[in-house]
Order: C-alpha cells, then sequence, then structure tokens
C-alpha cells in the first residue's frame, strides 16, 4: 500500500487527504502520513526565532516546545489529546509603547478533538495561559508604582518588599490576588529582625496594572516562584474559536510558519 493511500484510508475525514499535498508542496521531504506530517513541521519551528503580527507591531518570540500525542491513531479516532506549546524570550507590546519582555508564554489546549461537522477542525475542551515574567520585571514594575520600594519573589507564594535606602531595616511580605484589570498586592507580615508584625494600615496595597491581554483572556492566579512571577490565566473564547478554523488551514498555517518563520494571522471562520 502507498502512503497515499495509507493516509486516505486513515483519515476519517476526506479533507485531511490535503494536509499532505499541502505540506508537500511547501515542504518536500514531509512524509505524507498524518502524524509525521505534523511531526517534521514541528521539527522545523521548534528552537527558531519567529515573528508574530500583533495589530500593527511585531512581535519577536522563540518556540521552545510543541507536544502533542499526535500518532496516527489518535488523528485517525479524532481525540488527540494535550497539546502544550511554549514560547521564550517573548516581546510583548504595550498600548503606550515599547513592549514587556516575557521570560515564558506557555499554552495547555487541554482534550483536544478533530470534529468532522461542519467541515473538519480541531476542538479544545479548554485553554489555558500561563504568562511567566522575570524579577527582573517585577522590582520595575513595583519601583515604578511606589519609588523607592525593592521587591522579589519569596516563599510560599508570597512577595516580599524593602526599603531601597535601608535594606537591614528588615521586610515586608504581600499576598498577590487578582483585579479586574491588575494585580493587587495586598500586605501581609511585616518582618523585623525576628519578629513578625501586621503591617502598618497607612501602607496601601499595591496596583500593578496588566500588561494588554488579548481578547478573551481571564487572569485566574498569580504565582510567584523563586526568580519569576507567573500569571495564570484562562483563554474563555479560544475553544469555539479554534473549533471554526478548519484542518486545512490549521495546516497550511503551520506549513507557512515553518518555511518563513513568521506566524501569519489564522482567522476563524463564522
Amino acid at each position: 500500500m502507498s502512503d497515499g493511500r495509507w493516509f486516505d484510508g486513515w483519515s476519517p475525514w476526506p479533507e485531511l487527504a490535503g494536509l499532505a499535498a499541502a505540506g508537500r508542496s511547501l515542504l518536500p521531504n514531509v512524509p505524507v502520513t498524518p502524524a509525521a506530517l505534523v511531526r517534521t513541521v514541528t521539527e522545523q519551528l521548534v528552537g527558531r526565532r519567529l515573528t508574530a503580527k500583533v495589530d500593527d507591531r511585531e512581535v519577536g518570540l522563540t518556540l521552545t516546545e510543541l507536544d502533542y500525542p499526535a500518532g496516527s491513531l489518535r488523528l485517525a479516532t479524532g481525540r488527540v489529546g494535550d497539546v502544550r506549546i511554549v514560547a521564550e524570550d517573548v516581546d510583548w507590546p504595550e498600548p503606550e509603547g515599547g513592549s514587556i519582555p516575557l521570560r515564558r508564554v506557555t499554552v495547555l489546549a487541554e482534550d483536544v478533538r478533530l470534529r468532522s461537522l461542519p467541515t473538519p477542525a480541531a476542538k479544545p475542551a479548554r485553554v489555558e495561559l500561563r504568562i511567566a515574567v522575570s524579577a527582573d520585571v517585577l522590582r520595575e514594575r513595583v519601583a515604578k508604582a511606589r519609588p523607592g520600594i525593592v521587591a522579589a519573589p519569596a516563599a510560599n507564594g508570597l512577595l516580599r518588599i524593602h526599603w531601597a535606602k535601608r535594606p537591614l531595616w528588615g521586610h515586608l511580605t504581600l499576598r498577590p490576588e487578582v483585579g479586574d484589570d491588575a494585580v493587587v498586592l495586598v500586605p501581609q507580615t511585616l518582618h523585623i529582625g525576628q519578629r513578625r508584625l501586621r503591617p502598618p494600615r497607612r501602607f496601601r496595597p499595591i496596583v500593578l496594572p496588566l500588561p494588554e491581554l488579548p481578547p478573551g483572556i481571564r487572569l485566574t492566579k498569580v504565582e510567584p516562584r523563586h526568580d519569576e512571577l507567573v500569571l495564570h490565566t484562562v483563554a474563555e473564547e479560544w475553544p469555539e474559536r479554534l473549533s471554526r478554523i478548519p484542518l486545512p488551514d490549521l495546516l497550511s498555517w503551520l506549513t507557512t510558519a515553518a518555511v518563513t518563520l513568521t506566524l501569519p494571522k489564522l482567522g476563524a471562520r463564522s
């Protein structure tokens, strides 16, 4: 049996047969089985510096991970499973100009399934994003909100701050909470030597505005770690949007990215 007939025999939808042709036209050495096709495109992208268009600005990122249990049998039965995408060194634009360096952006699409009607498409049950910024970015943001204050991640999911002019006087721990469009750092405990005291009432919570996130992203949790701050979000609108993008368009997007090292816009069809 030829590779082409093997592809058609395992594919549950006739439209999937066109994916191999699209891949071969852009990457001549791409195998024609569905799993091998996606795997080869992945190998072309991982580790490369890519550019993406956000509004009218270019965003640079390095794709470091693209994991999926996409064996041919899974593709044939329509149940792909969890898909994990990790990009590092992301230059995310800010509304007032400039950009904020994101250490890492992790996208987790849970329980991805391939549906055949009304058109072949992929539909995840849930999409989460985790956005990590370095401790240096945290310090800069806190100093901008409260000049003279130095901040750093601490243990037990807390942050700690001290007065820059008097670092030996002690420190104050804060608990990060999620606001409507900001991260709110709420004072917890004042540490002076071995003593633990209630925070001064005059010390107000520190409000850190969030970078402008894509539409449909909701912040759910803020997690301080040893040298970074991780924002946990849920992409509430993405599962439905992704389900409206036909599979041939998804593969065309991947192969275009693999050849040009740019991420073209992927519009959803209604």
